[in-house]
Parts: structure tokens; sequence; C-alpha cells
């Protein structure tokens, strides 16, 4: 009789552990990354609606270059004047090939995500690139 009682209790305090553990921020489908994994891999964990800090704080990094910007109001004031910018992550793959994953946000809350697309090939130039 008492390891039934203390049996229920323990399943109780349990339940409560279990409840209480922080919840991760992933998104269904996705695994936490590890803090060595490339831009890539944190990237999709991103999604558009996301404030900027919280981005940052996945990427675990500083972007390796930005392109920003300003738009100026039209002539009625649409649409607003307003900051933008894309920030640039450059990593190698398994395979040796270079991918860029960039951010494009506004105002402080990310717009669009694209994550590890592989660069050209600079050995594969076009018409011109030679």
């Amino acid at each position: 009789m008492p390891f039934q009682r203390l049996r229920l209790p323990t399943l109780i305090a349990l339940a409560c552990t279990a409840a209480a553990t922080p919840m991760s921020h992933a998104t269904t489908g996705t695994t936490p990354v590890t803090d060595d994994a490339p831009a890539h891999a944190r990237c999709a964990q991103l999604r558009p609606g996301m404030n900027y800090r919280e981005a940052m704080a996945i990427m675990g990094r500083a972007p390796d270059s930005t392109l920003s910007g300003h738009s100026a109001a039209g002539s009625d004031g649409d649409p607003p004047a307003g900051s933008h910018a894309i920030d640039f992550w450059h990593d190698t793959d398994a395979d040796g090939r270079r991918r860029t994953t960039s951010m494009r946000y506004r105002g402080g809350v990310i717009e669009a995500v694209d994550c590890g697309r592989p660069d050209p090939d600079p050995r594969a130039a076009g018409p011109g690139g030679e």
C-alpha cells in the first residue's frame, strides 16, 4: 500500500515537471539546430511575420552582409516611407558547395526568407562572364 501512495504523487510531480518545461520555438516538422549549425539550417526556423530580434537570435550570428534602402512615400503618402533591408549569410554545405541564406525585413518584421540557395558556380560563367 505505501508504494501505491508514493506512486500517485510521483506521477503528478512528473506530469507537472513536463508541463512546466519550456516549449521549443521550432515549428512542427523541424528539429532544433545546434550552436554550430550553418545559417541555411537555422533559417528553416524563420517565418515571415517574426520580429527581427527573434530571427537574429535563431540565426546565432550577425549577417555577413546587408543590403538596405529607404522607400519614399508616394504623392498621396502610399506606400508609407520606411526602411527595408536584406541580410545575407554565406556558408558551405556538406558537399563543399557555397550556399547563401537571405532574410528580407521591413520595420523590424521579417517579410521573406530564402534558405541555403546554391551560389552559381563561377567556373560556369555565362555569356559575357569570361
